[in-house]
């Protein structure tokens, strides 16, 4: 009787663990961007010392980003023997408006054991939707003049699929050229498709040349929480007061308004020497 009932005790803790369990997930690429088909494989072990058969294992992909591309989302396996591995292979597409990050998708795997009977087993595996950032610089229209202080705008676009985070923008000196305000500013967040600007102050010395390179680190992370540094170069004209004038890039300073205000002055100084001369004459008339 012990026996017997050590029997069923064991069939019974085999019916809740699965003969046959996930050991591994690749992804082709790792992380796959919006869009993007990924071949997925997924490993399997059959951990019991019995064979088993009718291998079937099943994604549930109704609640995420993926679908099945050129391919089904079951796939099967006639046989596995006791200790062996296989694996399942999996062509999946990105939907193209999927957010970057980690999703997880419901797996089912079920079979037959030694016994006849048919045994289902619910498991998660997780895919990483991702696309490498792309970020750009410019320098939106600044006019900088040598010997004086000057203000300019650094545009950063994210050009990328991907939105980024945490962004620090350095502008660093550069020959000629001194950064007078906070030079590392902090941006925050910049969308996939939008962009942001950070305002700087510089002085560009005299007898510097026209045109400069001006560089600018770049510090963020993407949605995975990896960080990313990059260092650009902006190109940076530079004009001597007369020169920005000449080109009409500077406004000549108008001499109109100090013509009026002569004019007006001299009018000013007419009007009184004649009222005085007339006071003069009135004070002699009347002795």
């Amino acid at each position: 009787m012990p026996i017997i009932l050590g029997i069923v005790l064991i069939v019974n803790l085999l019916s809740i663990v699965s003969a046959v369990s996930i050991t591994n997930v690749m992804s082709t690429p790792d992380e796959i961007a919006p869009g993007q088909i990924a071949d997925v494989s997924i490993e399997v072990e059959n951990i019991f010392d019995y064979d088993v058969t009718n291998i079937r294992l099943k994604l549930d992909l109704t609640a995420s980003p993926f679908a099945p591309y050129q391919s089904s989302s079951e796939k099967f396996l006639d046989e596995l023997d006791d200790g062996d591995e296989d694996e399942f292979k999996f062509r999946l597409i990105v939907l193209p408006d999927t957010a970057s990050g980690i999703y997880k998708i419901p797996t089912q795997i079920t079979y037959t054991d030694v016994n006849g009977t048919n045994v289902s087993k619910s498991d998660t595996i997780s895919l990483i939707v991702n696309s490498k950032p792309e970020l750009k610089i410019s320098l939106e229209d600044s006019i900088t003049i040598k010997g004086k202080e000057n203000k300019i705008s650094v545009r950063i676009v994210n050009s990328g699929l991907a939105d980024v985070k945490f962004v620090y923008v350095i502008l660093n000196d550069a020959s000629g050229i001194r950064v007078l305000n906070e030079n590392e500013q902090y941006i925050g967040d910049i969308n996939s498709d939008d962009f942001d600007s950070i305002d700087y102050n510089i002085f560009v010395n005299t007898g510097t040349s026209n045109s400069m390179s001006l560089p600018v680190t770049i510090k963020y992370r993407d949605a995975t929480n990896k960080e990313f540094t990059e260092t650009k170069t902006i190109e940076l004209k530079s004009y001597s007061l007369k020169e920005a004038q000449s080109l009409g890039l500077v406004a000549k300073p108008s001499y109109k308004y100090y013509i009026i205000v002569v004019i007006l002055i001299v009018f000013y100084v007419i009007y009184r020497i004649r009222k005085s001369i007339k006071k003069k004459k009135k004070i002699e008339g009347g002795r």
